[in-house]
C-alpha cells in the first residue's frame, strides 16, 4: 500500500466524519498516501439543525489540478469521487480522470456515484444522467446504494435476481467490480443485503439484521476502505470482508458511545467516533480474524446464480450477531453484539 497515491475528490466538514474528512484518516492508516480535493466543504453534515459553507466551482476544482500536474506532483495510482452537488463540477472530475488515466493507464477509479437513498434524490436530477451516461463508464469500481443502482441501470430491484441484473448491466459497460453496498429485499425490512461482483468472476452476498439509528459518514468510510484494501487485495470478496469487519468494530465504538446529533427530525444520527476506533483500521490481525468468523458463521455466500438461469435461486445466508453492509451516507440497522473478540 505504501507505493499507492490516491486523489480523492468529495465533500469535507469542520466537525464530525463524512466525506473526505473520513477517506483521508482512514487510508493514511491504511498506509496510502492521499491529497483532498473538497467538493464542497462545511461547517457539519446535513443531519444538524442548521449548517453553513460553500460549494468548489468547477473552474477552481481545474486549477486546483492544473497546480498539482504542473508542479509534477499528479503521479497518483487511484482516484476516490464522492458527493458533488453540480454536474459541471462533476463533468470537471471526469475531466481529472481522464487526464490522469491518460498519464497512467493502470490507474484506478473508484467512483461512490452519490445521488440518494432510501428511494429519494438528495443531489440535483441532472447528476443522475451524467454520471450514467458520462461518469460511470470509466469507472474500474463502482459502490452504489440500491437507489443509486436503480438509477443508473433503469432496473427496478425487488429482488436478488433483480440485482444481479442490475449488477450485469453495469459490467455491460465496462466496470470490473461492482459492489451494491445496500440492498432491502426483505418484506419486512429486518435484513440488509451487500451484493459484490467482479466481471468475469465471483459474485458474493452478505446479508445481516438491520440495527436503527442512523450514523454519517458510514458509506464514504466503507468506500475508503473498499478503496485501501483493494491496493493489495485483487479478490473483491476478500476487500469486502475486511472493510465490513473494520467498519463494524467503528460502528460499535460509535454506538457504545451513545452521543447523539441535536436535530429537529427527532431521529437519531450519530456522529462516527472514527478517532477513537482508528486502531481498527488496517488491523489485519483483527480483520482475519473476523472473516474466518464471517465464512464460518456462513454469513456470506459465493457463486451466486446468474440471473439469467431459470429455474436456480441464490442460497439463502442470515446471520444475527455481524453487521454487514452500508447505504452511501449513513447507515441504518438494528444493532446485535456480536460474538467476536478484538
Amino acid at each position: 500500500m505504501e507505493n499507492s497515491r490516491v486523489l480523492s475528490i468529495q465533500s469535507w466538514v469542520c466537525h464530525g466524519y463524512v466525506g473526505n474528512k473520513c477517506a483521508v484518516l482512514a487510508l493514511q492508516h491504511l498506509g496510502v498516501e492521499v491529497d483532498p480535493i473538497n467538493t464542497v466543504q462545511l461547517s457539519n453534515n446535513t443531519a444538524y439543525s442548521s449548517w453553513k459553507g460553500e460549494t468548489l466551482s468547477s473552474s477552481k476544482l481545474l486549477e486546483i489540478y492544473d497546480a498539482l500536474d504542473h508542479n509534477k506532483i499528479a503521479d497518483y495510482t487511484h482516484v476516490l469521487t464522492g458527493y458533488n452537488n453540480n454536474a459541471e463540477t462533476l463533468r470537471s472530475v471526469l475531466k481529472i480522470v481522464k487526464s490522469l488515466k491518460e498519464k497512467n493507464p493502470s490507474l484506478i477509479y473508484a467512483c461512490d456515484p452519490v445521488l440518494g437513498d432510501n428511494g429519494k434524490l438528495y443531489v440535483p436530477e441532472d447528476l443522475v444522467s451524467v454520471y450514467r451516461d458520462e461518469v460511470i463508464p470509466h469507472a474500474d469500481y463502482l459502490f452504489p446504494n440500491q437507489t443509486e443502482a436503480e438509477l443508473l441501470t433503469g432496473v427496478q430491484i425487488k429482488n436478488e435476481s433483480d440485482a444481479l441484473i442490475a449488477v450485469d448491466k453495469l459490467h455491460a459497460i465496462g466496470i470490473k467490480n461492482v459492489v451494491i453496498t445496500s440492498l432491502f429485499l426483505d418484506e419486512t425490512q429486518k435484513n440488509i443485503m451487500m451484493l459484490g461482483s467482479q466481471k468475469g468472476g465471483s459474485r458474493f452476498k452478505i446479508i445481516v439484521p438491520k440495527f436503527e439509528g442512523y450514523y454519517t459518514g458510514t458509506g464514504d468510510l466503507f468506500s475508503s476502505l473498499l478503496l485501501g484494501w483493494s491496493a493489495t487485495e485483487p479478490n473483491l470478496a476478500v476487500v469486502c470482508e475486511r472493510a465490513v469487519s473494520t467498519l463494524y468494530n467503528i460502528l460499535k465504538v460509535t454506538h457504545e458511545a451513545k452521543a447523539i446529533i441535536p436535530n429537529a427530525k427527532n431521529i437519531e444520527y450519530h456522529e462516527l467516533r472514527l478517532v477513537q476506533a482508528r486502531h481498527f483500521i488496517g488491523s489485519k490481525e483483527n480483520s482475519n480474524h473476523e472473516r474466518v468468523c464471517l465464512r464460518k458463521n456462513n454469513y456470506i455466500s459465493f457463486n451466486l446464480a446468474p440471473p439469467t438461469m431459470v429455474g436456480e435461486t441464490c442460497a439463502s445466508v442470515k446471520g444475527k450477531d455481524l453487521w454487514a453492509s452500508i447505504p452511501s451516507h449513513h447507515y441504518s440497522d438494528q444493532l446485535n453484539s456480536p460474538q467476536i473478540q478484538s
